[in-house]
């Protein structure tokens, strides 16, 4: 069967691809930041206010470039196992993939308008903003690629559990249809003797008695 299309790429092709895009995006995405995030002095911050959001800015503002290298690093494991999840054809490294980009970019979202402020260069914000966005863009784009292959698994693996379980059940119905079988031929054949034995003694019976 001829598979659908989009974009003259397949399900499988785009879902490849959307990996192969994550890993590179993200190798970017660190180079660029470590330029501007990766000489924060948390020193500098002091929790000199009461209320916990404020405290947890503070945070996400002094750890922002390690927070970023850490999903960094998580986001290009499981685009490695998104790959290997089309090789294998596994639904679960699939849906993690989708599930994780989502937390990833909403993440970097909210570490970008905490950190935003801190660039007087007016280039560094469009520049950040626009590789966000750009980013995110193209990540939804081949979301669509990884969502529909995801169904087709999805699909295949129900099939294949389907057909597994019939056969599974006309296996057992052969061994039970076979053991019935066997039983009755079985009492057949028990029976038979039982009729040869009462015919022998009666033949038996029958000459003792003309003697």
């Amino acid at each position: 069967m001829k598979q659908q299309q989009w974009c003259g790429m397949t399900a499988k092709m785009g879902t490849v691809l959307a990996g192969v895009f994550t890993i590179m995006a993200v190798h970017m995405y660190l180079i660029f930041e470590h330029n501007h995030l990766g000489h924060g002095n948390c020193t500098e911050i002091t929790l000199k206010y009461e209320s916990a959001s404020d405290i947890i800015n503070d945070f996400i503002i002094c750890w922002s470039f390690k927070i970023v290298l850490f999903l960094s690093f998580i986001t290009i494991l499981i685009s490695c196992f998104l790959l290997y999840s089309v090789y294998a054809q596994i639904f679960r490294g699939l849906v993690i993939y989708i599930a994780w980009i989502f937390f990833y970019e909403t993440v970097n979202l909210v570490i970008q308008i905490l950190t935003n402020d801190d660039f007087s260069v007016t280039e560094v914000r469009i520049m950040r903003w626009f590789g966000l966005v750009s980013r995110t863009v193209m990540h939804c784009f081949w979301m669509f690629f990884v969502i529909n292959y995801a169904q087709i698994t999805y699909k295949n693996q129900s099939q294949g559990n389907i057909i597994s379980y019939k056969r599974r059940i006309s296996t057992a119905e052969a061994l039970h249809n076979r053991n019935k079988r066997l039983s009755v031929l079985g009492g057949l054949s028990g029976s038979h003797l039982e009729t040869q034995h009462f015919g022998r003694q009666r033949r038996c019976s029958g000459k003792t008695s003309i003697k």
